[in-house]
């Protein structure tokens, strides 16, 4: 099984193939090289491309017709958590992420 395989077995939604080959080039994969589970740099690079991917998809319709011009978009919050799953798992900052954090709590008293 090559990566690109192992990318799309992740994954239901039709995608272009130049996105998928894309997202994996940034990740540092070789699309066509096999797909090694027990190397924990093969799977990251591959969790972090299905990562890239899910962004990608979240910002494209979902449909698109013609007549009458009707945009359908996805629901995109579940994509968005596992996406946010997958990143918290191999330590990588989301920098999607608006969420305020604290850091000090010298101020408090």
């Amino acid at each position: 099984m090559t990566n690109r395989e192992a990318l799309l077995s992740d994954i239901s939604i039709r995608v272009k193939p130049n996105s998928v080959t894309k997202v994996l080039i940034d990740q540092g994969v070789n699309p066509d090289g096999e797909y090694l589970p027990q190397d924990e740099q093969c799977r990251r690079g591959v969790d972090l491309a299905l990562a890239a991917l899910i962004l990608v998809l979240s910002l494209s319709p979902e449909s698109v017709k013609e007549l009458d011009y009707q945009l359908t978009s996805r629901s995109i919050e579940g994509l968005l958590k596992i996406r946010k799953g997958i990143l918290k798992r191999w330590g990588v900052e989301d920098e999607m992420d608006d969420s305020a954090t604290i850091t000090s709590i010298s101020d408090l008293w």
